[in-house]
């Protein structure tokens, strides 16, 4: 399997899919990035930068959350989602740039340009930018983000009837942030870091076959090298059907971290 093959991530249609299917299936009602956000005050927050926005899946609630005057700014690899993102902050009335770039070892800000930093589902993939995270954070800044659980992989691997071996670059992908190191790698940025654990799980029926093979297929676990319009082997989907003629229902564990990092720690 090839890790760094991402098309999934280049369409926002097939990225919301899947938050549909996800949102759809999971036994907490509780929308996580409600969890993520909880129990703060944002209304300090006029410059906002999202990393690795996406399709504007944080960017939706946090600019319903954020002061009418906030300036959000989203990242991300790939242009196709600046339409879908721009229109998320536009519907809540909020102002907002897209800057299409590779997340690498600097970004192009200056000190302490803004007051909150979020990144939801992707600081695995750069989690070397920590340190300009905190250089571009205001000494009264936020950094909110948001990761899995390796045990939610390994659970995803083995509804997909695979083994570590199958989904050994998944788990090293996940595992250089995750909730189980997330807390101490963010101590070494930040003075002061509260993690806030969100549990889930998602539930696939017997009549959800085409959801549960949607949401392997997008997880990259399956097909090495794979490509847009691969199917998955047949082996996959004769394990997962066996699943749901036995049990009744695949359950998926979707256990996920949101870590919320003040008093940055700039180097």
């Amino acid at each position: 399997m090839a890790v760094s093959s991402l098309w999934p991530f280049q369409c926002p249609s097939t990225h919301e899919t899947i938050s549909t299917i996800i949102q759809r299936r999971s036994t907490n009602s509780t929308d996580v990035r409600e969890i993520a956000l909880c129990d703060l005050d944002l209304s300090f927050a006029k410059d906002i930068l999202d990393l690795g926005c996406g399709f504007g899946f944080m960017a939706e609630t946090l600019a319903r959350r954020v002061a009418p005057d906030a300036r959000l700014v989203g990242v991300d690899t790939w242009g196709a989602n600046e339409a879908p993102f721009l229109e998320k902050i536009a519907a809540a009335g909020r102002r907002g740039r897209f800057v299409c770039m590779q997340l690498a070892s600097r970004l192009p800000w200056p000190n302490r340009s803004f007051d909150l930093v979020v990144c939801s589902y992707s600081l695995y993939y750069f989690v070397d930018i920590l340190s300009e995270v905190t250089r571009i954070l205001a000494p009264h800044g936020l950094f909110v983000t948001l990761t899995h659980t390796e045990s939610s992989m390994v659970s995803l691997l083995r509804s997909a009837g695979l083994d570590h071996d199958a989904g050994s670059e998944l788990l090293t992908l996940t595992g250089r942030f995750s909730a189980e190191n997330g807390g101490s790698l963010l101590k070494r940025w930040f003075g002061e870091v509260t993690r806030i654990d969100y549990q889930n799980s998602l539930r696939f029926g017997a009549g959800h076959m085409d959801e549960l093979l949607t949401y392997l297929r997008f997880k990259q676990l399956l097909v090495p090298d794979s490509e847009p319009g691969d199917d998955l082997p047949e082996a996959v989907v004769g394990f997962a059907g066996t699943l749901l003629s036995r049990g009744g229902e695949v359950v998926i564990e979707k256990n996920d971290t949101a870590f919320q990092c003040r008093r940055p720690l700039c180097p």
